[in-house]
C-alpha cells in the first residue's frame, strides 16, 4: 500500500464515521455544529497520519507537485469531504449560511 493510499484511506474512514454516525447524532442539520464536527474530524485525521509521518522527510505526490504529509492530508481530506457534505446537506436539509 502506498503512503498516499494509506492517508486517503484514513481520511475516508474518518469522514465515513463523521458523516454516518457523529454528524447525524450530534450535529443534525445545524451548519455550525457540522463545521465543528468537521474540524474535529480533520484534527483526528492529522493526528493519526502525523503519528506515522511526523518528523519524516517523506514527500507525497499531489497532482503535479510534491508536498509534505500535512498538506497532503488536508487537501485530500477536503476533496473527499466535499461529496460527503453535499450528500449530507441534501439528506438532512442543512441550511447554509447566507
Amino acid at each position: 500500500m502506498t503512503p498516499e493510499f494509506a492517508i486517503i484511506a484514513v481520511n475516508f474512514i474518518v469522514l465515513f464515521v463523521a458523516y454516518f454516525y457523529a454528524n447525524p447524532k450530534y450535529a443534525g442539520n445545524d451548519f455550525k455544529k457540522i463545521s465543528l464536527q468537521d474540524l474535529i474530524a480533520s484534527v483526528i485525521s492529522l493526528l493519526v497520519v502525523g503519528s506515522v509521518y511526523f518528523g519524516s522527510s517523506q514527500t507525497f505526490t499531489l497532482v503535479f507537485t510534491e508536498v509534505n504529509w500535512v498538506w497532503f492530508t488536508l487537501v485530500s481530506f477536503s476533496v473527499i469531504e466535499l461529496p460527503f457534505f453535499l450528500w449530507y446537506a441534501k439528506r438532512y436539509n442543512v441550511e447554509l449560511p447566507k
